[in-house]
């Protein structure tokens, strides 16, 4: 099966049926078509639809891991970790390990990245706060190989509660400020730090569709690629 089938087999909204069918899938696979059947370690933050970021309390027990099932069936070879707020230590399954933390405490993220191999593949689908994204870009990017990928989804939306966070530019910005200026602009973050991040990157795929629920073509998703 090709990914766009799996993501719609396993019910992941990045297909073309589940939730808002964002179909993410077909972006993928041109990106990721070229080393699907290689050994690698790969990171996805956020597991399930319906988490804080949707109102569900931060204890909320996971009942599914959709894309995780994805991943597994399309990488093969693949290990994969995966990170998130809610409780999905009870579902076992052979080359995925689970870590739970918070996206914003430093501490966690340390923590994720202390027991992290280095990664091929990264794909942020946590809360979508626009502070979350570029917090753990800030800290995890480091974990992904030369050539590798750091993905983010879902920019077109933010929840509620991303006015109790620190200030920050939207996500899409950043990055589409990033592509022409060669810079980042990140207010939390030193200058020489985010000096040292950019001169990591080789390119920044920028997605725009107009499907998830959203009227107009929007910025969506970006996939940042690390210098080989």
């Amino acid at each position: 099966m090709e990914l766009v089938e799996l993501a719609d087999h396993f019910q992941t909204d990045k297909g073309t049926r589940t939730g808002h069918a964002h179909n993410y899938a077909v972006f993928y696979s041109f990106l990721f078509e070229s080393f699907r059947h290689e050994a690698f370690s790969m990171l996805e933050i956020g597991l399930q639809r319906g988490g804080v970021e949707a109102g569900a309390s931060k204890d909320r027990v996971g009942s599914d891991v959709p894309s995780i099932r994805t991943w597994l069936d399309y990488f093969p070879k693949a290990e994969i970790f995966g990170f998130d707020l809610s409780d999905f230590s009870h579902i076992h399954l052979d080359r995925f390990r689970f870590f739970r933390g918070d996206l914003g405490r430093g501490e966690d993220l340390d923590r994720l990245a202390g027991n992290l191999p280095d990664l091929k593949l990264l794909i942020d689908d946590g809360s979508h706060a626009s502070f979350h994204q570029q917090f753990a870009f800030l800290k995890l990017f480091h974990k992904v190989k030369p050539g590798g990928f750091y993905v983010i989804e879902d920019f077109h939306w933010q929840p509620p509660f991303e006015t109790d966070l620190p200030p920050c530019h939207k996500s899409a910005k950043v990055f589409e400020d990033f592509v022409e200026t060669g810079r980042f602009d990140i207010p939390f973050a030193h200058p020489d730090y985010l000096a040292a991040v950019a001169s990591q990157i080789q390119h920044v795929f920028i997605h725009r569709n107009n499907r998830g629920g959203i009227d107009s073509w929007q910025t969506k998703m970006v996939a940042i690629q690390k210098k080989a």
